[in-house]
């Protein structure tokens, strides 16, 4: 029955972030072929929504400095530009011509490739590069489109829909690579590209029809936006490796407070040692089974990882005295756990240390209360770790 429940607790957050992508394609499926023909007002309704949401999606994740999801909506909305000049300058023979067979390769190749871009800062010197070399792909494919050179199995024009036999096989491999990765990560944003590449396929697959085109297009964009806006909202408010609430929740929380609480901080000793004794991977794995060791003995209410290797625990109108015996408990079970790794034969014995103290009247605010518990933890550390004290 454990083992049933471990892996449901497993399986519950990947089916929760995939809902929202899914929900998205599926819908966009149904409307492309169930939908009857649409106006020319309703197309260009969808059209304008299509930049408007890139436009949004590039504004927000300029503002939060988020740089993986940024080419992702660049990507999609050249190629929504492209495929429209091309069917404005070739007509119904634009998927037969060099400029769009060329495309259905180089498109995705980059989101394949693009897949390897750590999610790092957008605004820095290195993403200049990535920009170069997507422009510098831009001017082979410009030549190549000049000299009529088609880049597809034998130079042939066969197509799967409208999408070329090479393009289509590119993009079924960098379908299966998106869903491995997502099944072996399972965040929100990896779920996202991998339906935004289903929709891009699907777009390509029918751009001739306009409903077509737009729509998945769209869908693509949308995709990216709400995984956008709900990964910022996760990880502004939330841990992200032990899914517990943040420092900034616990600062938004703190204005709630009842007039009579104490405030518990659980620090893990030595941490500074355990990335250097058991690798960044394992040490991440050991803070996940203190923190459910943790809510064992408390549960997940009214905790919080403020920093690295920090606890906060919340006891609403308790004083230090009952606090500290909860608190003791918790130092109790980390230190009796033995901890295992699956890479170590032996088991690993990790410690806390921890320290309570009560919102006084001369308090102003929970950050005078953390900010006294914390000295008096610190000055306990230097002497002696495995403890529990009262300030």
């Amino acid at each position: 029955m454990n083992k049933v429940s471990i892996y449901m607790e497993k399986i519950f957050p990947l089916i929760k972030n995939m809902i929202m992508p899914s929900i998205i394609f599926a819908t966009a499926l149904i409307f492309f072929y169930s939908s009857p023909k649409l106006s020319i007002s309703s197309l260009k309704t969808i059209h304008y929504t299509f930049y408007i949401l890139c436009f949004i999606s590039f504004m927000v994740l300029l503002y939060f400095n988020q740089r993986k999801p940024t080419f992702y909506i660049l990507l999609t909305s050249l190629t929504y530009i492209l495929i429209n000049i091309f069917k404005t300058k070739y007509g119904a023979e634009y998927n037969t011509s060099a400029y769009y067979i060329n495309l259905c390769f180089f498109l995705p190749i980059n989101l394949f490739l693009f897949s390897f871009i750590p999610n790092n800062k957008l605004l820095c010197k290195n993403n200049i590069y990535l920009l170069l070399a997507i422009f510098v792909q831009f001017s082979i494919a410009e030549f190549l489109g000049k000299e009529n050179l088609k880049i597809n199995i034998t130079f042939s024009d066969g197509h799967i829909g409208d999408l070329s036999i090479l393009g289509f096989l590119l993009f079924s491999a960098t379908v299966l690579f998106f869903l491995i990765q997502s099944a072996k990560e399972g965040s929100i944003i990896h779920y996202a590209l991998l339906f935004s590449v289903f929709n891009i396929m699907f777009g390509m697959i029918y751009s001739s029809s306009v409903v077509g085109l737009t729509i998945f297009f769209s869908a693509t964009a949308l995709t990216l936006l709400s995984a956008i806006i709900m990964h910022i909202h996760y990880h502004t408010y939330k841990d992200s490796l032990t899914g517990l609430p943040s420092r900034n929740s616990y600062i938004i929380d703190s204005n709630s407070f009842p007039l009579k609480y104490s405030l518990g901080v659980v620090k893990i000793d030595n941490y500074a040692q355990l990335q250097n004794m058991f690798g960044k991977k394992n040490k991440n794995t050991l803070i996940r089974m203190i923190t459910n060791r943790i809510m064992e003995e408390n549960g997940e209410e009214n905790l919080y990882r403020y920093s690295d290797d920090e606890f906060i625990v919340i006891f609403r109108n308790e004083n230090k005295d009952e606090s500290y015996e909860h608190l003791e408990q918790i130092r109790r079970a980390v230190a009796s756990a033995e901890f295992i790794l699956h890479d170590r034969k032996k088991s690993i014995k990790l410690t806390v240390s921890t320290c309570v103290s009560e919102k006084k009247r001369s308090d102003a605010n929970a950050i005078e209360v953390l900010y006294r518990i914390r000295k008096k933890l610190q000055k306990a550390n230097e002497f002696s770790q495995n403890i529990s004290s009262k300030a």
